[in-house]
């Protein structure tokens, strides 16, 4: 047991979203981390299919369906993230093995919420009339793996415990997240240039590495947004 961090759960402003993610991100280095490491043994097959396999298309077929495993890896180990930026908000350490001890549980419902909500996204977003609602409801439901693993919500309820909270703030969390999303691709964008005369296989090997430092940062700060809309919206609430 810590000392419990400064209330997470209050409003903030994009600025002191992006400063608390950083500090919370220096301050947990090493647990973060190891927590994002989930997701570097299948995208390390990845990078090694893109060279081991020399036909291109059987290649390609191949990465596509290991895309969608590591995907969803991707997706718990954020959930694995924003349950350990709750527990330091209560003074809790951040530890690998309490996080998933406490999403695995929950690993059905972020499943089925997931399959929900890109599923829409992405037959939203084949005809270019459906593009602006697949944005749309992107950012609506983009915090259903926090309203499942820090509020306890089900795969039916997350999503629309995201939307409520986004209701009345969605330009603004449009806006942060593409702050986010950016400063996030900042160190991919840089390691891609550095070795684009290296191998493919390198490349993908350093993106897959880099892409695990990155991820607790991008995760704590769309957890914080998440505290943030959730407090105005108790806010709004109690003053209706």
């Amino acid at each position: 047991m810590t000392a419990p961090t400064d209330d997470l759960r209050r409003p903030r402003d994009l600025t002191q979203i992006i400063d608390t993610a950083l500090r919370l991100y220096r301050r947990n280095f090493g647990e973060f981390v190891a927590i994002a490491a989930v997701t570097l043994p299948i995208d390390v097959i990845s990078a090694g299919v893109s060279f081991a396999i020399a036909n291109t298309v059987v290649a390609t077929v191949v990465m596509v369906l290991l895309d969608i495993p590591s995907f969803a890896i991707a997706i718990v180990a954020g959930a694995a993230v924003a349950r350990s930026i709750a527990d330091t908000g209560e003074g809790l350490a951040p530890d690998f093995y309490r996080a998933y001890r406490e999403v695995l549980p929950r690993l059905r419902d972020l499943l089925l919420a997931t399959v929900r909500v890109f599923g829409i996204v992405l037959l939203l977003s084949v005809t270019i009339i459906g593009i602006p609602f697949a944005a749309y409801f992107a950012i609506r439901w983009a915090f259903f793996s926090q309203a499942i693993v820090i509020d306890g919500r089900s795969a039916k309820e997350a999503p629309e415990a995201s939307a409520r909270i986004v209701e009345g703030f969605w330009w603004r969390t449009f806006g942060i997240l593409l702050v986010i999303g950016l400063l996030a691709a900042i160190p991919t964008f840089l390691v891609s240039a550095v070795f684009a005369p290296a191998a493919p296989v390198a490349g993908n090997l350093a993106s897959a590495v880099v892409a695990v430092v990155v991820l607790p940062f991008s995760a704590a700060a769309a957890t914080l947004l998440f505290f943030d809309l959730s407090s105005r919206e108790r806010e709004r609430v109690s003053t209706t």
